[in-house]
């Protein structure tokens, strides 16, 4: 601490350690420590995923899986297998694109902008600040933690996420989130059998996307140079 060389300085300070303002700093830092306990740590991962959701009015919930990449230099493949097979590319937060059956490159938009934005690029980058800074932050019962956004305008996309970690020899380390949106509606998404690349900058990020990705590595050319296919 800063050492204060008059009496009114030095109450002020006493003060201060139980103000409001510095409590609310004390919360966002229990919330960042909760966050790290969950989030990946490193820059550059693949593995695979499963994701469910339950639609009101639909007796089972729809199910989907497949594999991913990401990269904190180049951005994210994330590839559906089945049911249907298709990918959504990540680039930046205003570069989104989903690539259906037929190769056909089109702007990702709605609420799976919204979520695949704000929610699992942002986990998957680590983004620890985001959260503890745009959400109320808790830890459960279940030993998951649980997000309820701040904001209006975020609340309008998202009523609450939970995020839950677990490890075991068969998978390694899992990730679980389950997003709630306004609607009631809930995406269930678990990441498993993950494995880190010792890689670093965009060109090798490029070129392991490319090793992963055999078949289809225009994917990775669209995360590369994403103005060469934008002709919407």
């Amino acid at each position: 601490m800063i050492k204060h060389f008059s009496a009114i300085a030095l109450l002020y300070s006493l003060l201060s350690i139980y103000s409001p303002s510095s409590l609310a700093s004390d919360n966002v830092d229990d919330e960042r420590a909760l966050l790290a306990g969950i989030f990946p740590t490193s820059c550059h991962f693949s593995g695979q995923f499963l994701q469910q959701k339950n639609i009101q009015g639909l007796p089972v919930p729809l199910q989907s899986d497949g594999d991913f990449f990401y990269s904190c230099d180049l951005g994210l493949v994330w590839s559906t297998k089945a049911p249907f097979q298709e990918a959504i590319l990540y680039v930046n937060s205003a570069k989104n694109y989903r690539i259906d059956e037929q190769g056909e490159i089109k702007p990702l938009t709605g609420i799976a902008r919204y979520i695949m934005s704000n929610v699992f690029v942002k986990l998957l980058k680590g983004d620890v600040d985001y959260f503890a800074d745009e959400f109320v932050v808790t830890a459960t019962e279940n030993q998951s933690i649980e997000l309820k956004p701040e904001s209006e305008f975020m609340q309008k996309g998202v009523e609450s996420i939970q995020f839950s970690k677990t490890q075991s020899p068969e998978l390694g380390v899992a990730l679980m989130v389950d997003v709630i949106d306004a609607t009631g509606q809930v995406t269930q998404v678990g990441i498993d059998e993950i494995i880190e690349h010792d890689i670093e900058g965009k060109r090798s990020a490029f070129e392991q996307c490319e090793k992963l990705y055999q078949d289809t590595t225009k994917w990775c050319s669209v995360l590369r140079s994403p103005s060469r296919f934008e002709k919407f």
